[in-house]
């Protein structure tokens, strides 16, 4: 989908600068020279045609008491896409790829309640293939987690920040369960915090503050624009893997360029690394110079780049939302 110089530093507005203000829109707007009712019409456009999948926060998973694992399988190209419905079944998985690797070529992301559970129900549904080749890395710490797409240089970028370790439970914030189902998606309109503000029981103003603060604790995820990354021509991305201290891994999220930056450990199976993140650009050849320049920062030499060919879960973002609150 095309986008000219106007929408595109909507969208970075709305990724980046995202006001959670009485009339947000009204503040992009004297940004970049507009009026709000172009901002608002756009935006609404913008959602429409699916290029905006929503705008919002999510919960983090670690509030709601679930634990998370990587799951890399060596699946016969001729069951890939039988298992990947059987797998998608699951309600918890939020991520599933086919990737580019010598061994595990098919890759999902799940949830449950603890490490045993999780590795149960993999198990269960594996068997059914008779596919005994996988590996379970579970999550030690989740850096950052966010993916937000510079238009500029045409990679994902996300200002350097580190997800606290512990994080409180949605229970302990008092806030209705309401307030995080409509903090997933607000509507493009003149005031679009009104009726959270209402649910919080408090002003539109102190709304602001309290959204701030829930980032802050690490209860809820950053507020943006998500956006469809193949049609904003985002159409490349890759999961590097390598072996790290908890301290370098720790310094690859502070990278712009990285998202999904986790270290994690293995489960089950046997698996040489510990320290992964996703990146996403319009070609590989962004993604290559951009993998290099991360690595020789981190002055890590042996790394594994997996390249994504094909999204077997393509309502991903619909998944997500209903996954995180």
């Amino acid at each position: 989908m095309g986008l000219d110089i106007r929408t595109r530093s909507l969208l970075m507005e709305l990724q980046y600068n995202f006001p959670m203000t009485r009339r947000p829109f009204l503040e992009i707007a004297n940004r970049l020279g507009e009026n709000e009712d172009w901002a608002l019409n756009e935006t609404n456009r913008l959602i429409s045609s699916g290029v905006i999948r929503r705008i919002g926060a999510l919960v983090n998973y670690r509030s709601r008491g679930f634990v998370s694992a990587l799951v890399g399988i060596n699946v016969p190209i001729e069951l890939i896409d039988a298992v990947a419905r059987a797998v998608n079944s699951d309600a918890q998985v939020s991520h599933n790829f086919v990737r580019e690797h010598p061994r595990y070529n098919v890759w999902f992301v799940t949830k449950a309640r603890n490490k045993e559970e999780l590795v149960t129900k993999v198990t269960n549904t594996l068997s059914r293939f008779g596919i005994k080749d996988f590996i379970v890395l579970s999550a030690i710490r989740t850096y950052k987690i966010d993916v937000k797409f510079d238009l500029v240089r045409g990679v994902s970028r996300t200002r350097p920040a580190i997800l606290p370790l512990e994080v409180p439970s949605v229970e302990s914030t008092g806030l209705p369960m309401e307030f995080f189902r409509r903090l997933r998606s607000i509507r493009a309109e003149a005031e679009p915090f009104n009726e959270l503000a209402g649910l919080a029981r408090t002003s539109v103003e102190d709304l602001g503050r309290l959204l701030i603060d829930l980032m802050r604790r690490g209860v809820i995820r950053d507020f943006y624009a998500t956006l469809d990354s193949d049609k904003i021509g985002f159409r490349e991305n890759a999961m590097v893997v390598f072996k790290a201290t908890p301290a370098i891994c720790e310094k690859a999220a502070l990278i712009e360029e990285t998202t999904h930056v986790v270290l994690r450990e293995v489960t089950l199976g046997e698996w040489a690394y510990n320290c992964y993140f996703m990146i996403h650009g319009i070609t590989r050849d962004v993604l290559e110079e951009a993998i290099g320049s991360i690595m020789r920062n981190l002055d890590i030499g042996n790394y594994e780049v997996l390249y994504s060919t094909r999204n077997l879960l393509p309502e991903m973002s619909k998944r997500l939302e209903l996954t995180n609150a």
